[in-house]
């Protein structure tokens, strides 16, 4: 298995809610994808959130397809949330939190105030269309 990661617009996503995705690709090869940001620090610990999150997922047999669904679904039904996998009814839920714990340790260590981070996150261009 090969794994690409890489920074995109946030135009470019397969679903228009969100500013990073994972995906393996019809080689069996992940896929992660984020959107550009302000900082390269910013980008890795989001892309190292997404790459924890596929692993754990792959390792516990929760398919992409599963994530997908849900994601698609939560995101229809609750414009305000900014994470799905943040709800105990994802069915990546524990994957999910890990890799936030993670991507929290690394944004410590490059000093990236999480704060301001979530806040980027939260501007996405996607995040504000969806916005009433």
């Amino acid at each position: 298995m090969r794994i690409c990661i890489e920074t995109i617009p946030d135009s470019q996503h397969r679903f228009p809610f969100t500013g990073a995705d994972w995906f393996y690709d019809s080689h069996g090869d992940l896929q992660v994808r984020v959107s550009k940001l302000s900082d390269w620090r910013r980008e890795t610990i989001l892309a190292v959130h997404e790459l924890v999150e596929a692993i754990l997922c792959r390792h516990n047999g929760v398919s992409q397809k599963a994530v997908d669904d849900f994601d698609t679904e939560y995101d229809r039904t609750h414009l305000h949330d900014l994470n799905s996998g943040d709800d105990p009814l994802a069915p990546y839920h524990h994957e999910h939190c890990l890799a936030t714990a993670v991507e929290r340790i690394m944004a410590a260590e490059l000093r990236v105030q999480w704060s301001e981070y979530d806040l980027e996150l939260e501007s996405f261009p996607s995040r504000q269309e969806m916005k009433p």
